[in-house]
């Protein structure tokens, strides 16, 4: 079964009783290992028994298929529940997970911890057809979501930090949940007795984690600029990024674009706008912004959107490989006048 979004922390919670195995799949690996361990906790509710808990990856079930029947069909010698975890997974996976199904118990339960995969997925199907199975995505936080965990950080620590230093922060974080929760760590470290963080400290210990990358293809597409935007391809698919991730920051951004530009019909300047946007442009973004902006005019854009949607409903439904069918239409957006 596929779990929604809103249900999500329900289920990590306290997972159905009548659930034996969960996928946990998409690109924010850190965000995928985050629900696996509380996934874990919850089921074992305090069982501290190191051999309750077994990790493998999928070469290890590959090599030895009948593994995974064996370890779900195991008695703990303690008692109590187990859980299985392994990572790494693919479609590879899916006929081993399958045989080994009629092994699922109560007392056991299995944890797939995988990349993105796309809707032809097997393993993803698979997961997301079984009634006594659950699939749950893992993708990049949007910005609530980041701003939620330096309320819980942060805040939680007890530190003070200002309304520009947190929407600043909630702009460099989000790429990777690992990663996210690792920085506002080092955060409330610094701040140490004085409990106060300013955006100056900010700046000078965070790492820019956001999808930089993912930025560097968009200002390509917006500035029609096709050298780049190749590069920039390959660059994204050599790091085995999804189609959908860079047509859904692209989404984004002529989304942005438009509301800025539907703004100034209503009689303000491009500057008025951009600077009263929420949370703010990174400065170093906002001449930029403001070139594409004086560059694109409102029917380009909604052409613009209507190709970008257009291309994610390919890479997910048609025969094309999705990079086949998202490249063509990120063709389409550079020639638009």
């Amino acid at each position: 079964m596929k779990i929604v979004p809103k249900a999500v922390e329900a289920f990590l919670a306290v997972p159905d009783k009548e659930c034996h195995a969960a996928l946990l799949y998409g690109p924010d690996s850190g965000l995928a290992r985050e629900r696996a361990e509380r996934m874990a906790a919850a089921v074992l509710s305090g069982n501290d028994d190191p051999l309750a808990l077994l990790d493998i990856t999928e070469a290890t079930l590959t090599e030895d298929p009948a593994r995974l029947a064996d370890e779900l069909s195991a008695i703990s010698m303690l008692g109590g529940k187990r859980v299985i975890v392994v990572r790494d997974a693919g479609d590879k996976t899916t006929k081993i997970v399958e045989s080994a199904s009629d092994c699922f118990n109560s007392d056991v339960f299995l944890i797939v911890c995988a990349d993105e995969l796309s809707t032809r997925s097997s393993l993803r199907g698979w997961f997301e057809k079984d009634a006594k199975c659950a699939a749950i995505a893992c993708y990049k936080d949007e910005m609530r979501d980041v701003q939620d965990a330096i309320r819980k950080v942060i805040g939680g620590a007890g530190v003070t930090i200002d309304r520009e230093a947190s929407e600043y922060l909630a702009q460099q974080l989000g790429n990777d949940r690992y990663v996210t929760y690792q920085e506002l760590e080092k955060l409330v470290t610094y701040a140490g007795d004085s409990k106060r963080l300013s955006v100056e400290d900010i700046r000078l210990l965070v790492d820019y984690n956001r999808e930089t990358n993912l930025d560097d293809l968009v200002n390509a597409v917006a500035d029609r600029n096709l050298k780049s935007l190749e590069a920039m391809l390959a660059h994204l698919l050599r790091e085995g990024t999804s189609p959908v991730a860079y047509l859904r920051a692209l989404q984004r951004y002529f989304n942005r674009l438009y509301y800025i530009r539907s703004q100034m019909a209503s009689g303000s300047s491009a500057e008025q706008v951009i600077q009263s946007l929420r949370p703010p442009v990174f400065f170093k973004q906002v001449p930029v912004l403001a070139r594409h902006v004086q560059g694109w005019g409102m029917e380009q854009i909604v052409k613009a959107l209507k190709l970008l949607v257009s291309a994610e409903l390919a890479c997910k439904t048609s025969d094309l490989p999705p990079v086949a069918a998202s490249s063509r239409k990120l063709l389409q957006v550079t020639q638009l006048r």
